[in-house]
């Protein structure tokens, strides 16, 4: 019998003496996290890292987060999730569950999405935001190994998002790619990586949107993106660029624009490897 692989983390951050701390933590390999540490603005940074080459077909992930009220949390990952074919056409499966509550702060910015030849995933994000909370959720996607001459040589990709604003199910999104039954230059025209950003925040005003939508713009010819705000509470940034690196130079950009706004600090600087 094939042996599937069943990856979890399930953390807590909370406040405690006056600073957020991880209070609980469970992990089960391949996922695990680095010891926490901690940003200038005294916001816990979280490492969440993947012991192994990445998903296979028929390998399940499950992420699940919650913020307790005022805990500040800026979550990343190690590298890239590299999607890998399985036997007899199985999927991989990436389940990431989010809840943040009042006075709370989520940066969830992980590295780029990366399908191989052959490839089925199917990924759920779904974030829960209580009124006076911020997230800032954000998600890339890139046509494969480009490298290797693995443009849209994935099976199938299917990802879901959906959004709830203090209880209410406010925004639900859908992504499914089939390279061999979609021409892709129809879908995207000349564009090959797409990166989308969520904003969920009752602070979040038109003053705001309308500087978003100057950022997004400033990208010119490397990126084609647009702004389209939630009914209630947020926004949604969606881009497209011809490589991931202007994409996520995009998303950090806005983030250094909305920390002032929404967090009151500035945005510090992301330590990793190849960080914009």
């Amino acid at each position: 019998m094939e042996r599937r692989v069943h990856g979890v983390w399930r953390g807590t951050a909370a406040v405690r003496g006056g600073r957020t701390v991880l209070a609980d933590s469970y992990q089960q390999a391949p996922l695990k996290v680095a010891k926490p540490f901690y940003a200038e603005d005294g916001t816990m940074v979280i490492y969440l890292m993947d012991a192994s080459p990445g998903l296979l077909g028929g390998d399940r992930y499950e992420i699940a987060c919650a913020l307790g009220p005022g805990a500040r949390l800026f979550l990343t990952t190690q590298s890239s999730c590299r999607l890998h074919p399985g036997a007899e056409e199985a999927e991989s499966v990436l389940i990431q569950r989010f809840r943040v509550e009042r006075g709370a702060v989520l940066e969830y910015f992980p590295d780029p999405v990366v399908p191989f030849a052959g490839s089925r995933h199917r990924g759920e994000t779904v974030l829960e935001v209580a009124a006076g909370g911020v997230a800032l959720v954000a998600e890339t996607v890139t046509p494969g190994r480009w490298g290797m001459g693995e443009v849209f040589r994935f099976a199938d990709l299917r990802l879901q998002t959906s959004i709830y604003c203090d209880g209410v199910w406010t925004a639900w999104d859908s992504l499914w790619i089939e390279p061999a039954g979609m021409p892709m230059g129809t879908a995207w025209g000349e564009f090959t990586h797409m990166a989308t950003l969520w904003v969920v925040s009752d602070q979040l005003g038109e003053e705001e949107i309308e500087l978003l939508r100057e950022v997004t713009e400033a990208g010119e010819e490397e990126i084609y993106g647009g702004v389209s705000r939630l009914e209630r509470g947020g926004c949604v940034l969606r881009a497209l660029s011809r490589s991931v690196r202007p994409l996520q130079a995009w998303v950090y950009r806005v983030r250094e624009v909305l920390r002032p706004c929404l967090i009151g600090s500035p945005a510090w600087p992301v330590r990793k490897p190849g960080s914009i």
